[in-house]
This record gives structure tokens, C-alpha cells and sequence, in this order.
């Protein structure tokens, strides 16, 4: 089972409904595409400080391997580690930045997979709420026999009760 953190969007973008409606949920694992992606994912996430700073490191690395002949290895190493780091805090940096932009941490829900925990989520935000009211459903009306002599649709017409 893993554990999904929910965020709901600032409190003003709608009625309390559109809020539940507009949450986040992330997941509480390990990023693949963080760890195999490193930079194409914090540009996907708009993860722009995480980016300059991911781009800093790695440039810092590369001008000290031409400049004071560090290892290839050293380079390999740190940039694995840089993306076996965003791997595992990789949902959290997105979870900062939603905070940071006034969304709130709603609930924390465990589940087998993301359709499961939206599920669980709903059921107890809209728990609170009383049901929607229905319309009432309108009885079928009976269909009427029709009077009078009916036409003979089809291909034998002449057929004459047989």
C-alpha cells in the first residue's frame, strides 16, 4: 500500500466543493522519471529553483573535471547521487511548491494505486457534505390503445389473421 498526499488548491478559487474537486494527490514513493530524467523532470514539475540549482551543481562538476582533472568517475558518481536524491525527495519538492504557492495540505490517504486513493479522498471530504437532492423520477406513463382500424404495415397485408 502507498500513501498519496492530497493538496487543495488556496482557499478562493472556489467554494469549498470545487476545492475537494481541484486537489492534488502525489504519490509518497520513488520517482522514476526524477531518478532516470533528473533535469527534464524538475523543467516538467516548473521546478525552476531546483532546476538553476541542479544545473549550478552539475556545471561546478564538469568545470572542476577540465580545470583540475577530476575523475569521470567522480563526475558519474555525483550526478547518479544527485538523481538517486530527487528520486526519493522528488514528490516533496512539488509538495513545497504547492505549499509555497498556498495550497494546503488536505489529508494524507493510503491505497493501493491513484484511483483508489481518489476515491477514499472524496468519500471522506465529501462525507461532511448532506447529499445532493434528486429530482423525483416520473412514473412511465401506460401507452394508450389506440381506436380505430390500424393500417397494415409489412409485406403480406393480406394475410388476414392466419
Amino acid at each position: 500500500m502507498a500513501f498519496y498526499t492530497v493538496m487543495t488548491p488556496p482557499p478562493g478559487s472556489g467554494g469549498l466543493r470545487s476545492e475537494i474537486e481541484q486537489a492534488r494527490l502525489m504519490p509518497e514513493r520513488f520517482s522514476w522519471g526524477a531518478f532516470l530524467f533528473t533535469g527534464l523532470w524538475l523543467l516538467g514539475r516548473r521546478l525552476w529553483l531546483a532546476t538553476l540549482v541542479f544545473v549550478l551543481i552539475f556545471a561546478g562538476l564538469v568545470y572542476l573535471r577540465s580545470r583540475f582533472g577530476l575523475h569521470p568517475g567522480a563526475l558519474t558518481l555525483s550526478y547518479w547521487t544527485i538523481a538517486l536524491f530527487l528520486g526519493f525527495e522528488g514528490n516533496n519538492l512539488v509538495a513545497r511548491k504547492l505549499a509555497r504557492q498556498g495550497w494546503r495540505l488536505a489529508d494524507v490517504v493510503e491505497a493501493r494505486d491513484l484511483a483508489e486513493a481518489e476515491r477514499r479522498y472524496f468519500e471522506r471530504a465529501l462525507a461532511a457534505y448532506p447529499p445532493v437532492p434528486r429530482a423525483p423520477i416520473a412514473a412511465p406513463r401506460q401507452p394508450t390503445p389506440p381506436s380505430g382500424s390500424l393500417p397494415i404495415i409489412g409485406l403480406f397485408p393480406e394475410a388476414k389473421g392466419r
